[in-house]
């Protein structure tokens, strides 16, 4: 796992890293985890276009010149599963980390229990997507994929288009029904219209008839379900607590 962190507050960057450092200590036996720090965003970007992404993004929000908000928008442009940890002392961008699908907001100070806890959960949170995947039956291959990298699954006619979180299409000739069961006992999907099933992660806003994806992708919401999807949508966000109020 790689893990960075940005705050223009050298002290408080130490404070953080500090914390990482020791979990890292009781880890490394069973991970391989590295960290990397940064005091701006410009710095941050221009290394993972060098160098690739990171796993687990801590993240001051109240930085002067980009802020938090606007460096997780950057990056979620390129890296659509990267787990997001906002730190700051104001609750007030709460609502705006949602926007990036934030794994968690922690209001400064924070203990080192609380920040570890975090770790813990963030790292466990990883592991178990990655367990997870299923297995689609091309024309002439069988292509293995991990369930939290499916943006949504369309139906269409006797095809079905399984749309990837790094832009690749993967098609199928099969029925909606056949991966309806694993997909939907996964919390992050819902059908949303019957040939539409979507990963709730991948999700910034519901207006009365679309899900909007970090992509801007519109995915239809039925008429007749719009109410119960909406609740749904409300339910995963809140109850995953990536944004405590």
């Amino acid at each position: 796992m790689k893990i960075s962190i940005c705050d223009d507050n050298e002290l408080e960057l130490e404070k953080a890293k500090k914390a990482v450092d020791e979990f890292i200590a009781t880890k490394q036996a069973d991970h391989q985890i590295t960290i990397d720090t940064f005091t701006n965003g410009s710095d941050m970007l221009s290394y993972i276009n060098k160098h690739g992404a990171f796993d687990l993004l801590i993240l001051d929000i109240v930085m002067p010149g980009m802020n938090g908000i606007e460096l997780a928008e950057e990056i979620r442009h390129a890296n659509s599963s990267c787990k997001i940890v906002f730190l700051t002392s104001s609750r007030e961008f709460a609502v705006n980390s949602y926007k990036v699908n934030a794994f968690y907001y922690l209001l400064k100070p924070f203990s080192n229990m609380e920040f570890v806890s975090l770790l813990n959960k963030a790292l466990n949170a990883m592991a178990e997507e990655k367990s997870n995947s299923i297995v689609i039956k091309g024309k002439s291959n069988l292509t293995r994929v991990q369930i939290h990298t499916i943006q949504y699954v369309e139906s269409v006619k006797h095809q079905l288009w399984f749309h990837m979180n790094n832009g690749e299409i993967i098609s199928c000739y099969s029925s909606m029904s056949e991966f309806q069961e694993i997909l939907l006992s996964d919390s992050r999907f819902i059908q949303c219209h019957r040939s539409f099933l979507v990963n709730m992660s991948y999700v910034i806003s519901i207006s009365g008839k679309d899900f909007v994806l970090q992509d801007k992708t519109l995915i239809p919401v039925s008429k007749q379900g719009y109410q119960q999807v909406k609740d749904a949508y409300i339910d995963y966000f809140f109850g995953k607590g990536s944004c405590p109020t």
